[in-house]
């Protein structure tokens, strides 16, 4: 029974210098936070050396962590990525436990979602080795000081002759008494089958809240393929899809300049590029700014005052959004012939891409937010979906990402705030030739045509995007490929679009009402708990106006 340090084994530049030297610790810029480091032998030597020390420590524990087994090493199974101590342990008690015995861990959950344990976890539920794995969410403080969305694992697992054919799961309780037997509903019963079902790429573990979940989960993965299917020799990636980061936020900080610089350098800034000739600065897109459809959903500012957070988001007004001139405004631009170098032998290099949010939460109104966005520069917190897709396939695709059966997926697969690519990879998502078919409900026009038309419509609201819709021959109510912005119309567009994917991902009505009332964000009155029978939808709201739809597009 244990419960071990849960520390990366890694020396985190911001936390070392937190309360040794603020300055250095609170630098806007990782570049600005190295240069800092490198003067330090001067400016402060002894700080130096103590830095110094521990990475030196940190390292030599790396190296041994990363030992091969023919040279003595422990732990094949989760020293690769990031290592993190609880994972070392986990695999030390692995490999201590008697045959017959029994080891008890409490760990973060990471240790079966995480792509960097999935070898470890995948161990377990192929040897049949693990018992129960009890996730806690820690909105109720049981570790005081961390943060209350952190999950963490009851973790038991047997000797290598301890077999249990379905391991016992509970996901999401916020104390014990969740756990327990007269809490039916909590407790699913997984194998190996459903690892291979649900995560085919990594065997890793889903997080489903109750049976009803889990049960529903399946169904759809016996339905709808994933979006890259490492397992099959041809065919597994039908959307010809690489997932791309531009630039990292802090490896690559040295190429991001504020305005200041620009303007000093002579440029003048249109819209929210800045330009000097021929020369163009593009603004370094940030998570932040985007929402769903939404490529302007907020500028960034900067909060000097905060250590971790300094920018800040400056939400979008109507008005706003409204003009088609309106760019969103970055932090920091980025040399254009330096973008252009980036994405040179990269797929799918057009005036436009599709991306996603990286940084998410299962319990967030929305957890897989996805956008057009024009040619501009991102950080790795917005991750690109790279393909040679026609423009209105991947209109299409951005449709499929952001349905409400497409999120609903999507957070039983999350297991922590990162939408990591491997939980991506495994997504159901509808294959590019599916657009090819008729509309089922208006069988005048491809549903490629149908959908595509929505989105454009949702996406192409700046004069940014006139490239996306020449692409694709919209020409939006302006005429010229803008559509203006109107959140009535939006609204109603997109309750279309989710009513469209629960039918072509072959969802029951009740099932649909069901997955809608695990959203916050839908118009469930209080007293409609999630997983209740019946439900009573507020007149107008999100759920209301999806159910309204979904009866409207039923095939004939």
């Amino acid at each position: 029974i244990g419960n071990p340090p849960w520390e990366r084994v890694k020396v985190q530049d911001r936390e070392f210098f937190s309360l040794t030297d603020p300055a250095t610790a609170g630098a806007v810029r990782a570049a600005d936070r190295k240069k800092r480091i490198a003067e330090m032998p001067t400016a402060n030597p002894e700080l130096h050396a103590a830095y110094l020390t521990a990475r030196e420590h940190a390292q030599k524990l790396l190296d041994y962590a990363h030992l091969p087994v023919e040279q003595g090493g422990r732990y094949p199974l989760t020293s690769n990525g990031d290592v993190n101590l609880y994972t070392l342990f986990a695999e030390l008690a692995r490999s201590l436990v008697a045959p017959h015995g029994l080891v008890g861990l409490l760990v973060p959950s990471g240790i079966a979602t995480h792509d960097t344990t999935k070898r470890f976890f995948a161990d377990l539920m192929d040897s049949k080795r693990l018992v129960s794995l009890y996730d806690f969410e820690n909105r109720n403080k049981v570790f005081e000081d961390v943060d209350g969305r952190f999950k963490f694992t009851a973790l038991i697992f047997g000797g290598e002759n301890r077999k249990t054919d379905q391991a016992d799961f509970v996901f999401f309780a916020h104390g014990v008494e969740e756990t327990t037997e007269a809490n039916k509903q909590r407790h699913i019963p997984l194998t190996t089958a459903d690892m291979a079902l649900l995560n085919p790429n990594t065997k890793t573990c889903p997080i489903f809240r109750t049976r009803r979940d889990a049960n529903l989960t399946k169904a759809i993965y016996k339905r709808i393929p994933i979006l890259i299917d490492e397992n099959r020799k041809k065919g597994g990636n039908p959307w010809g899809i690489k997932f791309f980061t531009m630039f990292h936020q802090t490896n690559d900080s040295e190429h991001f300049h504020d305005a200041k610089v620009w303007k000093k350098q002579g440029y003048k800034l249109d819209g929210n590029v800045y330009i000097k000739g021929q020369k163009r600065a593009l603004p370094l897109y940030e998570a932040k700014m985007v929402q769903a459809f939404d490529h302007r959903a907020a500028s960034v500012t900067i909060d000097e005052e905060n250590w971790v957070r300094q920018g800040q988001k400056d939400e979008t007004s109507l008005v706003q959004h409204q003009n088609p001139e309106f760019g969103a405004l970055p932090r920091w631009w980025v040399d254009e012939a330096l973008v252009n170098k980036t994405l040179e032998s990269q797929p799918g290099n057009k005036p436009w891409f599709v991306g996603f949010k990286e940084i998410t939460s299962p319990t967030n109104e929305r957890t897989m937010i996805a956008s057009f966005v024009p040619r501009v520069a991102a950080t790795n917190k917005f991750v690109l979906m790279l393909t040679d897709a026609a423009p209105r396939r991947q209109a299409c695709l951005l449709a499929n990402l952001n349905s409400s059966v497409f999120d609903y997926a999507t957070r039983q697969k999350l297991g922590s705030t990162t939408l990591n690519f491997f939980i991506v990879e495994q997504l159901p998502t509808l294959p590019p030739d599916t657009y090819a078919d008729r509309c089922p409900w208006s069988k005048k026009e491809t549903l490629e045509h149908w959908i595509s038309g929505r989105v454009l419509k949702l996406s192409c609201t700046a004069e940014d995007m006139i490239p996306l819709a020449q692409a694709c021959d919209f020409e939006g109510s302006r005429g010229d490929g803008v559509h203006i912005w109107k959140d009535t119309e939006r609204v109603e567009i997109r309750a279309e679009l989710d009513a469209a994917y629960f039918h072509l991902y072959g969802i029951e009505r009740e099932n649909v009402e069901y997955m809608l009332s695990t959203f916050t964000d839908t118009g469930l009155p209080p007293q409609d708990e999630p997983g209740s029978q019946h439900f009573l939808w507020s007149p107008g709201s999100t759920g209301a106006m999806i159910l309204e739809a979904f009866d409207r597009l039923q095939p004939p």
